[in-house]
């Protein structure tokens, strides 16, 4: 059977005063210590995680040269879209670069 809607709405409003203000202000103060300490931690796990992917990539950087290799074929890839262009008279680098923001960004950090 369905409940019926309730016809009025009672408020229970519970005020403290100074005394038991008083005896609550330690365990908020310890409250916000610890929003506080959990709010660094993460901070600091965080930062401790980008430091340890950049140890990461530079000790296989310098153990394989895997960035060298990489931008060795992003200019080869740059090289030959130049080349395609001269030979058919058509500025593909330029309409990619006209056809949308991330084409843009890419082919400026190219």
């Amino acid at each position: 059977m369905p409940k019926a809607k309730p016809t009025h709405v009672i408020v229970h409003r519970i005020e403290l005063q100074e005394k038991e203000r008083e005896l609550i202000e330690p365990f908020v103060k310890a409250k916000e210590v610890e929003q506080f300490a959990k709010s660094a931690a993460m901070v600091g796990g965080a930062a401790a995680l980008g430091v340890g992917a950049y140890v990461a990539w530079w000790v296989t950087d310098s153990m394989f040269g895997w960035m060298d290799n990489a931008k060795d074929k992003i200019q080869a890839m740059k090289q030959q879209i130049k080349d395609y262009d001269s030979e058919n008279n058509t500025n593909y680098e330029d309409l990619a670069k006209g056809s949308s923001p991330l084409a843009r960004i890419l082919f400026t950090i190219l």
